[in-house]
This record gives C-alpha cells, sequence and structure tokens, in this order.
C-alpha cells in the first residue's frame, strides 16, 4: 500500500463500500495482488511470475475476502481470517488512484475494532521495503519478528 507522509492525504476519506468476495473476484483479486508485489518482491530478488500465481490460488479463500467499491467500481480488497487466539490480516490492496485517501486507514481500523471485540490480537506480515509500515506503526502495531523477506507485526489493545 503507497502512502504519503503519515496521517497526510489528497482529499478526505474517499467514500467507499464493501462486499464479500466472490469467485468472480478472483482476477480482479489476483492482478492487483501482482501489481502490488511485483515491484516488491523484485526489490528482495523474490519475484518469481509463476510461482506467485500458483501460490495466490493457494492462499485465496473468498469467504475471507471483502472487495472494496468506490463509486461501485472494484477498487481493492481485504482478507481476514481467524485462529481461536488470533485475527490476521492477511492480503489489503489497493488501486493505486485511491491510495492516500483514507481507505486503508479505515480497513485497517476497521479490523483492529473486529479484534479487540474478540478479546484477540491482530498480526500481519509484509514484505520488507513496503512503505505500509509506517501506516501500521502509526496505528500501533509493533514488530514482532522478521526474517530475509518480511516482517511480522503484531497490535493488541491488551
Amino acid at each position: 500500500m503507497s502512502l504519503q507522509e503519515p496521517g497526510a492525504a489528497r482529499d478526505a476519506l474517499a467514500p467507499f463500500t464493501m462486499r464479500p468476495a466472490a469467485a468472480g473476484d478472483f482476477g480482479f483479486c489476483r492482478a492487483l495482488y501482482l501489481s502490488s508485489m511485483h515491484p516488491l518482491q523484485k526489490a528482495l530478488g523474490i519475484w518469481d511470475e509463476k510461482k506467485v500465481k500458483n501460490a495466490f490460488k493457494e492462499y485465496f479463500k473468498s469467504e475471507e475476502i471483502r472487495i472494496v467499491l468506490v463509486d461501485g467500481v472494484k477498487a481493492g480488497w481485504i482478507q481476514v481470517s481467524h485462529t481461536a487466539s488470533e485475527v490476521h490480516l492477511d492480503q489489503i490492496h489497493l488501486n493505486e488512484e485511491i491510495r492516500g485517501r483514507g481507505i486503508g486507514t479505515k480497513l485497517i481500523r476497521e479490523t483492529m475494532a473486529e479484534a479487540r471485540s474478540m478479546g484477540k490480537p491482530l498480526l500481519l506480515s509484509l514484505l520488507r521495503g513496503n512503505r505500509a509500515i509506517s501506516l501500521y506503526r502509526r496505528l500501533g502495531f509493533e514488530l514482532n519478528g522478521s526474517d530475509h523477506t518480511k516482517l511480522h507485526m503484531r497490535w493488541s489493545d491488551q
């Protein structure tokens, strides 16, 4: 997710709606995922389009995904999964044109509220070099570990 200065936005919060994903959303979600991940993975020297496409098939679970609509047009998606003890923000991807307008922040805050209401921490992982790290830190996420390609973050209200 691309960001400007923390707290800065091009416009006020862009109005948007959400709907559950359907099987027909696979192509849209995959295309947006690939366009978001390609520059990050390429910078890390791990880009392999065939591998990424195959992996995407494995973790695309429409029941965990909500589609973001701006003016009725698909503009992004978010994937959240649950375990008995944690909530996971697995994916959040927004079209370049709507980034920096508060939508990602609102989606993350809503997911934080969901985790809070369940009494669970919220976990996420992001590729090194992803500029969204500043947003996650601003929202109270803390580094919870890392490996050679990813940073793992945790937020808890407890």
